[in-house]
């Protein structure tokens, strides 16, 4: 049996291509593999970066966070500061009315405390805008982090009259408190009842 060139040009082509097949099928995991090391390598590139760039601006961050510290209010040490925080809330209402508000457990972040006011109120719009414009103006110190309105319902009632619920998270410093004074125990033995001077 003789094989033309013909038909052996053709075998060889077909061998080619089942062996090609072969090895991109035993390869393709690898191929998968080396695309997900690709860019998890490009992540990694990139959170390293990001952290070289926090890195870098520390300084700025710590001298930011020491004059935005100097603007907090203080209060001291162990006391509610709910009460303070819901008297300087209603010094700057600009016409709102407080229906009911509750306070928000404590929450601590190293020398740095927040707590978060619900008040009910009812108003008119231009009393709502002010009273948001003076919360702006007083920076981080307070924010609105939750704001519902809805127009109040009812025969007597005026209309443009509002109604709803805000929100409003106050950051705050704690006085440091002293360490007590308490006297130091006495490292002298006792003296027996017969040593007494």
């Amino acid at each position: 049996m003789k094989i033309a060139a013909r038909e052996l040009n053709l075998l060889a082509a077909t061998l080619a291509v089942v062996a090609l097949a072969l090895t991109y099928l035993a390869l393709e995991p690898k191929f998968q593999e080396w695309a997900e090391f690709t860019e998890r390598r490009e992540d990694l590139t990139a959170r390293r970066a990001t952290a070289q760039q926090l890195l870098d601006s520390r300084e700025s961050v710590e001298s930011r966070l020491a004059e935005f510290r100097g603007t907090l209010p203080v209060f001291p040490a162990g006391k509610q500061a709910e009460a303070e925080l819901l008297l300087t809330l209603e010094k700057s209402l600009h016409g709102l009315i407080l229906t009911r508000s509750e306070a928000e457990a404590e929450r601590e972040a190293d020398d740095l405390f927040e707590t978060g006011l619900t008040c009910y109120w009812e108003g008119d719009l231009p009393s709502l805008v002010n009273f948001l414009f003076a919360q702006q103006a007083q920076g981080a110190v307070s924010d609105v982090r939750q704001l519902s309105i809805q127009p109040a319902s009812g025969r007597n009632e005026p209309p443009g009259r509002l109604r709803g619920t805000f929100t409003i998270d106050y950051a705050y410093r704690r006085e440091v408190e002293p360490a007590s004074s308490s006297p130091e125990p006495s490292t002298a033995p006792p003296l027996a009842a017969d040593e007494q001077p």
